[in-house]
Protein backbone atom coordinates (compact mmCIF):
# COMPACT_ATOMS: atom_id res chain seq x y z
CA UNK A 1 0.00 0.00 0.00
CA UNK A 2 2.86 2.36 0.87
CA UNK A 3 4.39 1.71 -2.55
CA UNK A 4 1.04 2.52 -4.16
CA UNK A 5 0.76 5.81 -2.25
CA UNK A 6 4.35 6.67 -3.14
CA UNK A 7 3.63 6.03 -6.83
CA UNK A 8 0.55 8.26 -6.62
CA UNK A 9 2.63 11.01 -5.03
CA UNK A 10 5.26 10.84 -7.75
CA UNK A 11 2.68 10.89 -10.54
CA UNK A 12 0.95 13.88 -8.97
CA UNK A 13 4.25 15.77 -8.73
CA UNK A 14 5.63 14.79 -12.14
CA UNK A 15 3.83 17.51 -14.15
CA UNK A 16 5.57 20.10 -11.96
CA UNK A 17 8.91 18.36 -12.22
CA UNK A 18 8.63 18.02 -15.99
CA UNK A 19 7.11 21.46 -16.66
CA UNK A 20 8.90 23.15 -19.57
CA UNK A 21 9.90 26.82 -19.38
CA UNK A 22 7.39 29.02 -21.22
CA UNK A 23 8.99 31.60 -23.50
CA UNK A 24 6.66 34.23 -24.97
CA UNK A 25 7.96 35.87 -28.16
CA UNK A 26 6.78 39.00 -29.93
CA UNK A 27 7.23 38.20 -33.65
CA UNK A 28 8.18 35.20 -35.78
CA UNK A 29 11.86 36.11 -36.38
CA UNK A 30 12.31 36.20 -32.58
CA UNK A 31 10.59 32.79 -32.32
CA UNK A 32 12.98 31.37 -34.94
CA UNK A 33 16.09 32.22 -32.91
CA UNK A 34 14.48 31.08 -29.64
CA UNK A 35 13.41 27.77 -31.26
CA UNK A 36 17.00 27.07 -32.34
CA UNK A 37 18.13 27.13 -28.71
CA UNK A 38 15.02 25.87 -26.90
CA UNK A 39 14.37 22.90 -29.20
CA UNK A 40 11.67 20.71 -27.64
CA UNK A 41 12.66 21.57 -24.06
CA UNK A 42 10.67 24.83 -23.81
CA UNK A 43 7.26 26.01 -24.95
CA UNK A 44 7.25 29.01 -27.30
CA UNK A 45 4.14 31.21 -27.47
CA UNK A 46 4.19 33.94 -30.13
CA UNK A 47 2.07 37.08 -29.79
CA UNK A 48 1.99 38.67 -33.28
CA UNK A 49 0.76 36.15 -35.86
CA UNK A 50 3.12 35.26 -38.70
CA UNK A 51 0.95 37.05 -41.28
CA UNK A 52 0.47 40.31 -39.31
CA UNK A 53 2.75 43.33 -39.09
CA UNK A 54 4.03 44.45 -35.66
CA UNK A 55 3.77 48.08 -36.81
CA UNK A 56 0.01 48.30 -36.18
CA UNK A 57 -0.66 45.39 -33.82
CA UNK A 58 -3.25 45.57 -31.01
CA UNK A 59 -3.01 43.34 -27.92
CA UNK A 60 -5.84 40.92 -27.01
CA UNK A 61 -6.75 39.59 -23.54
CA UNK A 62 -5.24 36.20 -24.49
CA UNK A 63 -1.91 37.95 -25.23
CA UNK A 64 -1.94 39.59 -21.80
CA UNK A 65 -2.49 36.16 -20.22
CA UNK A 66 0.51 34.79 -22.11
CA UNK A 67 2.70 37.59 -20.77
CA UNK A 68 1.47 37.09 -17.19
CA UNK A 69 2.21 33.35 -17.33
CA UNK A 70 5.55 33.59 -19.15
CA UNK A 71 8.86 32.59 -17.60
CA UNK A 72 10.51 35.04 -20.00
CA UNK A 73 9.27 37.39 -22.73
CA UNK A 74 11.62 37.89 -25.69
CA UNK A 75 10.92 40.92 -27.90
CA UNK A 76 12.74 43.25 -30.27
CA UNK A 77 12.09 46.52 -28.42
CA UNK A 78 9.80 49.50 -28.02
CA UNK A 79 10.69 51.12 -31.35
CA UNK A 80 9.05 48.13 -33.11
CA UNK A 81 6.62 46.74 -30.53
CA UNK A 82 5.55 49.67 -28.34
CA UNK A 83 2.29 47.77 -27.69
CA UNK A 84 4.32 45.52 -25.35
CA UNK A 85 5.81 48.19 -23.09
CA UNK A 86 2.80 48.76 -20.83
CA UNK A 87 1.75 45.08 -20.52
CA UNK A 88 5.33 44.08 -19.57
CA UNK A 89 5.41 46.80 -16.92
CA UNK A 90 1.95 45.90 -15.58
CA UNK A 91 2.89 42.21 -15.36
CA UNK A 92 6.19 43.02 -13.63
CA UNK A 93 8.07 41.33 -16.48
CA UNK A 94 10.23 44.26 -17.62
CA UNK A 95 13.39 43.15 -15.80
CA UNK A 96 13.02 39.45 -16.68
CA UNK A 97 12.30 40.06 -20.37
CA UNK A 98 14.98 39.92 -23.07
CA UNK A 99 14.89 43.07 -25.21
CA UNK A 100 16.91 42.33 -28.34
CA UNK A 101 17.75 45.99 -29.08
CA UNK A 102 19.19 46.47 -25.58
CA UNK A 103 21.54 43.47 -25.56
CA UNK A 104 25.24 44.14 -25.17
CA UNK A 105 27.21 43.59 -28.37
CA UNK A 106 24.44 44.57 -30.79
CA UNK A 107 25.34 46.48 -33.99
CA UNK A 108 22.49 48.93 -34.56
CA UNK A 109 21.71 51.22 -37.48
CA UNK A 110 20.11 54.62 -37.05
CA UNK A 111 17.42 55.57 -39.60
CA UNK A 112 18.71 59.16 -39.79
CA UNK A 113 22.30 58.03 -40.45
CA UNK A 114 21.28 55.46 -43.02
CA UNK A 115 19.15 57.99 -44.88
CA UNK A 116 22.20 59.96 -46.04
CA UNK A 117 24.70 57.13 -46.19
CA UNK A 118 24.92 56.57 -49.93
CA UNK A 119 28.25 54.81 -49.86
CA UNK A 120 26.88 51.66 -48.23
CA UNK A 121 29.87 51.65 -45.86
CA UNK A 122 30.08 49.07 -43.13
CA UNK A 123 28.64 50.25 -39.81
CA UNK A 124 29.61 47.17 -37.84
CA UNK A 125 29.73 48.22 -34.20
CA UNK A 126 29.54 51.95 -35.05
CA UNK A 127 26.92 52.55 -32.41
CA UNK A 128 26.17 50.34 -29.45
CA UNK A 129 22.97 50.93 -27.55
CA UNK A 130 22.18 49.77 -24.07
CA UNK A 131 19.20 50.57 -21.89
CA UNK A 132 15.95 51.77 -23.39
CA UNK A 133 16.72 54.81 -25.51
CA UNK A 134 16.34 53.75 -29.14
CA UNK A 135 14.98 56.88 -30.86
CA UNK A 136 15.58 56.65 -34.59
CA UNK A 137 17.09 53.16 -34.44
CA UNK A 138 16.13 50.76 -37.23
CA UNK A 139 14.55 47.88 -35.27
CA UNK A 140 14.78 45.21 -38.03
CA UNK A 141 17.76 43.65 -36.25
CA UNK A 142 16.84 40.03 -37.09
CA UNK A 143 18.02 40.68 -40.67
CA UNK A 144 21.63 40.62 -39.45
CA UNK A 145 23.12 37.17 -38.76
CA UNK A 146 25.55 38.84 -36.32
CA UNK A 147 22.66 40.22 -34.27
CA UNK A 148 20.90 36.84 -34.36
CA UNK A 149 24.00 35.35 -32.78
CA UNK A 150 23.82 37.91 -29.93
CA UNK A 151 20.18 36.99 -29.20
CA UNK A 152 20.90 33.25 -29.36
CA UNK A 153 23.56 33.63 -26.64
CA UNK A 154 21.19 35.64 -24.42
CA UNK A 155 18.38 33.07 -24.86
CA UNK A 156 20.74 30.19 -24.08
CA UNK A 157 21.91 31.90 -20.88
CA UNK A 158 18.31 32.56 -19.81
CA UNK A 159 17.18 28.99 -20.49
CA UNK A 160 20.13 27.62 -18.54
CA UNK A 161 19.14 29.81 -15.58
CA UNK A 162 15.47 28.71 -15.83
CA UNK A 163 16.15 25.04 -16.45
CA UNK A 164 19.63 24.20 -15.14
CA UNK A 165 18.96 20.45 -15.43
CA UNK A 166 19.02 20.80 -19.22
CA UNK A 167 21.94 23.25 -19.41
CA UNK A 168 24.04 20.91 -21.57
CA UNK A 169 21.17 20.58 -24.05
CA UNK A 170 20.77 24.38 -24.46
CA UNK A 171 24.51 24.97 -24.66
CA UNK A 172 24.81 22.25 -27.30
CA UNK A 173 22.00 23.86 -29.32
CA UNK A 174 23.77 27.22 -29.11
CA UNK A 175 27.03 25.71 -30.39
CA UNK A 176 25.14 24.00 -33.26
CA UNK A 177 23.34 27.25 -34.12
CA UNK A 178 26.55 29.29 -34.16
CA UNK A 179 28.35 26.76 -36.34
CA UNK A 180 25.38 26.48 -38.73
CA UNK A 181 25.02 30.26 -38.89
CA UNK A 182 28.67 30.74 -39.86
CA UNK A 183 28.28 28.22 -42.71
CA UNK A 184 24.92 29.63 -43.91
CA UNK A 185 26.25 33.21 -43.78
CA UNK A 186 29.27 32.32 -45.95
CA UNK A 187 27.05 30.45 -48.43
CA UNK A 188 24.62 33.39 -48.80
CA UNK A 189 27.44 35.94 -49.03
CA UNK A 190 28.92 34.03 -51.98
CA UNK A 191 25.55 33.72 -53.75
CA UNK A 192 24.62 37.40 -53.30
CA UNK A 193 28.06 38.66 -54.36
CA UNK A 194 26.96 37.92 -57.96
CA UNK A 195 24.17 40.53 -57.76
CA UNK A 196 25.79 43.04 -55.38
CA UNK A 197 25.89 45.83 -58.00
CA UNK A 198 22.33 45.36 -59.31
CA UNK A 199 20.16 48.36 -58.26
CA UNK A 200 16.68 47.81 -56.80
CA UNK A 201 13.95 49.55 -54.79
CA UNK A 202 12.36 48.09 -51.64
CA UNK A 203 8.84 48.57 -50.30
CA UNK A 204 9.98 50.28 -47.11
CA UNK A 205 13.36 51.15 -45.63
CA UNK A 206 13.65 48.10 -43.41
CA UNK A 207 16.43 45.99 -44.91
CA UNK A 208 19.59 47.94 -44.06
CA UNK A 209 20.98 45.20 -41.77
CA UNK A 210 20.73 42.56 -44.51
CA UNK A 211 21.81 44.94 -47.29
CA UNK A 212 24.91 46.22 -45.52
CA UNK A 213 25.88 42.78 -44.24
CA UNK A 214 25.85 41.38 -47.78
CA UNK A 215 26.83 44.55 -49.70
CA UNK A 216 23.67 44.96 -51.80
CA UNK A 217 22.80 48.05 -53.91
CA UNK A 218 19.61 49.51 -52.47
CA UNK A 219 18.61 52.52 -54.65
CA UNK A 220 15.54 53.71 -52.77
CA UNK A 221 12.24 52.79 -51.20
CA UNK A 222 8.52 53.44 -51.54
CA UNK A 223 7.98 55.47 -48.39
CA UNK A 224 4.20 56.00 -48.61
CA UNK A 225 1.85 54.52 -46.01
CA UNK A 226 0.97 50.93 -46.95
CA UNK A 227 -2.78 51.69 -46.75
CA UNK A 228 -2.61 54.61 -49.20
CA UNK A 229 -1.86 54.64 -52.88
CA UNK A 230 0.92 57.11 -53.74
CA UNK A 231 -0.10 60.41 -55.32
CA UNK A 232 0.84 61.32 -58.89
CA UNK A 233 3.84 63.35 -57.67
CA UNK A 234 5.26 60.44 -55.65
CA UNK A 235 4.74 57.99 -58.53
CA UNK A 236 6.55 60.32 -60.94
CA UNK A 237 9.41 60.78 -58.47
CA UNK A 238 9.97 57.04 -58.00
CA UNK A 239 9.66 56.39 -61.73
CA UNK A 240 12.41 58.97 -62.34
CA UNK A 241 14.52 57.20 -59.73
CA UNK A 242 13.94 53.86 -61.49
CA UNK A 243 15.15 55.30 -64.81
CA UNK A 244 18.09 57.25 -63.39
CA UNK A 245 19.48 54.34 -61.38
CA UNK A 246 18.55 51.71 -64.01
CA UNK A 247 16.63 49.85 -61.30
CA UNK A 248 16.18 46.15 -62.14
CA UNK A 249 13.59 45.22 -59.52
CA UNK A 250 10.97 46.80 -57.25
CA UNK A 251 10.14 44.60 -54.26
CA UNK A 252 6.72 44.33 -52.62
CA UNK A 253 5.90 42.78 -49.22
CA UNK A 254 3.29 40.07 -48.53
CA UNK A 255 2.04 41.90 -45.39
CA UNK A 256 0.82 44.80 -47.57
CA UNK A 257 -1.10 45.14 -50.83
CA UNK A 258 1.14 45.07 -53.92
CA UNK A 259 -1.19 47.60 -55.66
CA UNK A 260 1.29 50.45 -55.04
CA UNK A 261 4.05 48.54 -56.83
CA UNK A 262 1.73 47.67 -59.74
CA UNK A 263 0.87 51.36 -60.22
CA UNK A 264 4.57 52.29 -60.19
CA UNK A 265 5.57 49.70 -62.76
CA UNK A 266 2.62 50.08 -65.13
CA UNK A 267 3.95 50.04 -68.70
CA UNK A 268 7.51 49.32 -67.54
CA UNK A 269 9.70 46.24 -68.03
CA UNK A 270 11.17 46.41 -64.50
CA UNK A 271 10.74 43.16 -62.59
CA UNK A 272 8.95 42.81 -59.29
CA UNK A 273 8.97 40.15 -56.54
CA UNK A 274 7.84 39.92 -52.91
CA UNK A 275 10.37 40.25 -50.08
CA UNK A 276 9.13 38.84 -46.79
CA UNK A 277 11.03 40.41 -43.86
CA UNK A 278 9.04 38.35 -41.31
CA UNK A 279 9.38 34.86 -42.87
CA UNK A 280 5.62 34.22 -42.91
CA UNK A 281 5.91 30.91 -44.80
CA UNK A 282 8.93 29.53 -42.96
CA UNK A 283 8.19 26.32 -41.03
CA UNK A 284 9.03 26.66 -37.34
CA UNK A 285 11.74 24.42 -35.90
CA UNK A 286 15.40 24.43 -34.87
CA UNK A 287 16.54 25.38 -38.40
CA UNK A 288 13.84 28.01 -39.02
CA UNK A 289 16.24 30.99 -38.91
CA UNK A 290 18.52 29.36 -41.51
CA UNK A 291 15.48 28.73 -43.74
CA UNK A 292 14.45 32.35 -43.28
CA UNK A 293 17.88 33.61 -44.46
CA UNK A 294 17.71 31.18 -47.39
CA UNK A 295 14.24 32.41 -48.37
CA UNK A 296 15.17 36.08 -48.16
CA UNK A 297 18.40 35.68 -50.14
CA UNK A 298 16.49 33.56 -52.66
CA UNK A 299 13.91 36.34 -53.07
CA UNK A 300 16.69 38.85 -53.79
CA UNK A 301 18.41 36.47 -56.22
CA UNK A 302 15.20 35.63 -58.11
CA UNK A 303 14.62 39.28 -59.02
CA UNK A 304 18.17 40.60 -59.31
CA UNK A 305 19.82 37.60 -60.98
Amino acid sequence: MNKFLFALGVSALSPLVLAKPTIVTSIKPVSMVVAAIAGDHAEIQQIVSSTASPHDFAMRPSDLRKINNADTVVWVGESLENFLEKPLKNAGKEQSSIEWLALEGMSLHNFAEEAHDDEGEDHEGHEEHEGHNHDGVDPHVWLSPDNARVLAKAVAARLVSLDAENATYYEGNLATFEKGLTAKDAEIRQALSKVSTVPYIVFHDGYSYFEQHYGLSHSGEITVSPERKPGAKKVAEIRREIEEHKVQCVFSEPQFSPAIVEILLEGSSVKTAPLDPLGGNVAMGKNAYFSFLDNLSGQFLSCLG
